[in-house]
């Protein structure tokens, strides 16, 4: 997995949704299935976005379904 990115979208799951600790045995997991609703998923977004200073599109931000596909995608656009 790409570690750069791991803790920031790690700790801005965590930040943001309250009562989640996520673990690898679950980065493959939805958010959805992880009990993240969309607003939570919006602020995950913004604060990844601010933490890595990585733009995220919203057209692409609606592909992002795993926090293994967050990690993906800032470390194909940094």
């Amino acid at each position: 997995m790409a570690e750069k990115f791991y803790a920031e979208v790690i700790e801005a799951i965590e930040r943001n949704v309250a009562g989640l600790k996520l673990s690898e045995d679950k980065m493959g997991l939805t958010l959805a299935d992880l009990g993240v609703d969309s607003l939570d998923v919006m602020l995950v977004l913004v604060d990844v976005q601010e933490k890595t200073g990585i733009t995220i599109p919203e057209e692409q931000a609606d592909l992002l379904k795993t926090p293994a596909q967050i990690i993906a995608f800032l470390q194909a656009n940094a």
